[in-house]
């Protein structure tokens, strides 16, 4: 006997013969249905063959299929097209195949033919008409990832963010450690949406060092939605960009009358490069209506070296999560109770002036769905606090504050600045189906963020003179005074479902935005200020009118048609608007310090805020065009082309004479000193700059394209496969120059093998060179290089053992959205004689390095 088991990558593994029985009861033993078959999921799954079928559920819905080949040859299946619980899916795709399903674990289910009844058996029913609602719209862009094919990605990277490096459009900008950016089509940071369990998180710090990813482990995921562009308005939100949506593990409970349900995972990991390590375990126990998780990760790692062998300064880190669940189940009804902290006591930066010297975080979350006569209700409930610090890490001290007459005191403060964020919201919305065509979705959401930011003063260095602090005290330069940003959104969507070929979805949505910040103060210290001109910006400052508000309102309308079983083709439009950012609208001195503190873009450059900032306003068009063998599942293509009109892209300016945020009587100047006569605007010589921001009419346009495509099958070398990536963005602002932070031409194909318990892939990775850079922010050319990275791995029962090497041929590269190098030194220094390393500031990336992991689930 045969079995095949499918995987989320839809591919095909066959176990022995031994394993059958005596697997599926010790699989039984250990693990049992749950809520996971409960969830709604979108399925474009077209007509053939079952088997093919069988595999398009697994890789779309992250289930696990084991069955005996035999039983599915020659069936037949009428396909899946539309979102379906995974139990309902089940039951339309066996259809009348004579095959029946039994869940035997979390997210595993093993097929058996049913049992032959006798004629004289069989009884006969009255006729029974069964209704049932017509498919849901899944847009063509967005992806989902889970099951096998997210626990593949986990074993390979450390940073939640990275986990979505595959996905056509998507790209990282480095960051931290565990803190990297996700971009969209161009567009990054607070311009895309991202929800953590349902929880908007907004990032406190200036430097964006705790963005929303990294408040959950990678290894507490337990699926990642993604929609780029043309995102409905009930995922959609002050944001212009796409929305990206995490969600850990679904509760798992026991079968009725079955006792306690024990189970758990536990993996670990290496990283030659950096000695980089780590760990987490979960663990959950269950009855049929309660559930309680625990979920612990820790990671560290020290300094990368890059393609020469030379260490990458500022690029170690620390981290630890902790988080439990507890979970409750009666009929058609989930309650979740979440709770969790982070603590993070080191991460470097090496693309920032600072580093993270401690990040503490606490959060709560509530979650309820159930299920109604008259549709869903989802509802959640959320706080999280954190606390953080940054400083000057070691790494970048030298040689501005370690010379033989200014030594550095380890422990001794150099820039401490504190921040105090608060995020707490809620969300709730109804989905209405209205007959067989029309499905309606009403919502309502609240955000309020609030932060506080200040510097504390800084006693001078034992010995050295009192300007050696650089007129850092006697008091706190308080930044941001409980400066809030409270939103408040309600939209409604019409999905209607006109034929088989035919779909539509459209929304309108309304937010309205609050900003306000209290009194700021500066250090007042005369060394730094000699003429008292940071007192008066700070006075000018605190008599303005702080408070800001901000209607805006969104629209999001697309079409779905599907001529044949073969293809799909969708044309989306929206109107999508962001309000400014507290960073963006606050951060008030211009004295040299005080605007190189305030900077999240990795570029070195110093920031001030504007206050009278209006909202971005995204028109945003696009086009998918998806082809697929819809007999036996050997190959797949989509491309998607598209097109963003921005109204008042909050852009950079530089300060100097002509710029009003900047040119003020009272602040110490755009120079950095009082009668400097450097370039205006232009940190003294070093080649940084003190920018404000600005609204800017701008474009962006591209293509996005993936395809796979099946080789070759053989009993004896095993299947080979092959898929690719490839993305292109261009961004312009429409008074002249470019856009910062645009990725050039970059594709990714592997070469894909699988046999038996063996999966294994070669993967060449190619980005074209960047020219295209933004002036204003100086921004750095990049050479186009070529990375080789291969990995295999190996699941015998419970336990994946994956094996990686990454840059096969230690190549020496500098990604496009890395930015500076500020690691080695420290980089607000004034002088080009303080900055050795001034023709050379691109961020390496990390040379060849070996990792191990492994994951054990039970």
């Amino acid at each position: 006997m045969t079995l095949e088991k499918s995987t989320a990558f839809g591919k095909r593994r066959r176990l022995a013969n031994p394993i059958s029985a005596a697997l599926l009861g010790a699989v039984c033993a250990l693990c049992i249905s749950g809520i996971a078959l409960a969830d709604n999921q979108q399925y474009n799954i077209p007509a053939g063959s079952l088997a093919t079928a069988l595999n398009k559920l697994a890789e779309t819905g992250g289930l696990q299929l084991v069955y005996d080949t035999a039983i599915a040859e020659g069936l037949q299946s009428k396909g899946l097209s539309g979102k379906y619980s995974l139990e309902a899916a089940l039951q339309q795709l066996l259809g009348n195949s004579g095959l029946s399903y039994r869940m035997v674990g979390s997210r595993t289910v093993t097929l058996e033919k049913m049992p032959t009844v006798p004629p004289d058996k069989v009884a006969t029913l009255d006729k029974v008409t069964v209704t049932g609602k017509a498919a849901s719209y899944r847009a063509l862009s967005q992806t989902t990832i889970a099951g096998s094919q997210l626990l593949q990605r986990q074993a390979q990277v450390q940073d939640t963010a990275r986990l979505l490096e595959d996905i056509p459009g998507v790209t990282v900008q480095a960051n931290g450690g565990v803190s990297s950016l996700p971009i969209i089509r161009g567009l990054s940071d607070e311009r895309v949406k991202v929800e953590i369990d349902g929880m908007t998180i907004t990032s406190a710090c200036a430097n964006h060092m705790n963005p929303p990813l990294s408040y959950i482990d990678r290894t507490n995921v337990g699926k990642i939605e993604v929609l780029q562009g043309v995102t409905p308005v009930s995922m959609g939100g002050d944001s212009i960009g796409g929305t990206i949506v995490v969600q850990s593990p679904d509760p798992v409970f026991a079968e009725s009358g079955k006792g306690l349900l024990l189970d758990g995972k536990l993996s670990g990991f290496y990283r030659s490069n950096g000695d980089a390590f780590g760990g987490s375990i979960a663990a959950g126990v269950a009855n049929e209506h309660v559930r309680l998780d625990y979920t612990g990760a820790h990671s560290q790692s020290m300094n990368y070296r890059d393609g020469n062998d030379d260490i990458i300064k500022s690029t170690a880190y620390e981290n630890q999560n902790h988080a439990a669940k507890l979970a409750f189940k009666f009929d058609n009804h989930l309650l979740e109770i979440k709770g969790g902290q982070q603590h993070i006591p080191f991460q470097g930066f090496p693309t920032a002036r600072m580093d993270m010297l401690k990040n503490d975080s606490i959060f709560g979350n509530i979650h309820y769905k159930g299920d109604y006569d008259w549709g869903k209700l989802d509802g959640k409930l959320y706080l999280e606090n954190t606390t953080h610090f940054m400083d000057i890490g070691h790494d970048k001290l030298f040689p501005l504050y370690h010379t033989a007459d200014r030594p550095y005191t380890a422990g001794h403060a150099i820039m401490p600045m504190d921040v105090r964020g608060r995020n707490l919201g809620y969300k709730v919305q109804a989905e209405i189906p209205f007959g067989q065509r029309d499905t309606f979705r009403v919502g309502n959401e609240l955000h309020l963020n609030s932060l506080d930011e200040w510097w504390s003063p800084v006693s001078p260095y034992a010995g050295a003179p009192r300007t050696a602090i650089g007129g850092m005290w006697p008091n706190s330069f308080v930044n941001l005074n409980n400066a809030s940003r409270d939103r408040l959104g309600t939209f409604a969507e019409w999905e209607a479902n006109w034929s088989p070929e035919w779909k539509s979805m459209l929304g309108i949505r309304y937010d309205h935005t609050m900003s306000d910040t209290g009194n700021v103060q500066p250090y007042q210290d005369p060394v730094l200020s000699p003429t008292g001109r940071t007192v008066k910006e700070a006075a000018a400052f605190n008599a303005k009118d702080h408070e800001r508000d901000f209607d805006t309102f969104d629209v999001s309308a697309s079409m779905q048609f599907t001529p044949d079983k073969s293809s799909q083709y969708e044309f989306g439009y929206a109107r999508k608007n962001r309000a400014p950012g507290i960073y963006e609208l606050y951060p008030w001195s211009t004295n040299f310090m005080a605007m190189s503190m305030i900077g999240a873009f990795g570029d070195g450059n110093g920031y001030v805020g504007n206050i009278n900032l209006e909202p971005e306003t995204a028109h945003n068009i696009s086009f998918t065009a998806a082809f697929h063998d819809a007999d036996n599942d050997n190959w797949e293509i989509k491309a998607t082309p598209y097109f963003s009109y921005v109204e008042n892209f909050i852009d950079a300016d530089r300060c100097g004479p002509d710029n009003p945020i900047c040119n003020s009587a009272l602040g110490f100047g755009y120079y950095g000193q009082p009668g400097d006569a450097a370039t205006p605007g232009q940190h003294r010589d070093n080649g940084f700059y003190f920018l404000s921001h600005g609204n800017h009419d701008a474009r962006l346009w591209g293509a996005d394209l993936s395809a796979r495509t099946h080789l070759f099958k053989d009993q004896t070398l095993g299947e080979f496969a092959t898929h690719t990536v490839l993305g292109y963005v261009r961004g312009e602002r429409m008074d002249g120059g470019n856009l910062y932070h645009m990725m050039p031409f970059n594709a990714k194909l592997s070469l894909d093998h699988k046999k038996g318990g063996w999966s294994s892939a070669v993967e060449m990775q190619f980005v074209d060179r960047k020219s295209d850079v933004q002036q204003i922010r100086n921004e750095l050319t990049t050479p186009s290089y070529l990375l080789l990275n291969a990995k295999t791995g190996y699941t015998y029962k419970n336990l994946s053992i994956d094996v990686g090497l990454d840059n096969v041929l230690d190549k020496q590269y500098y990604h496009p959205l890395a930015g500076v190098n500020a690691g080695d030194y420290y980089a607000m220094s004034i002088t080009a004689a303080d900055w050795p390393y001034r023709n050379n500031r691109n961020l390496p990336g990390m040379g060849r390095s070996v990792s191990v992991g492994f994951t054990l689930t039970y």
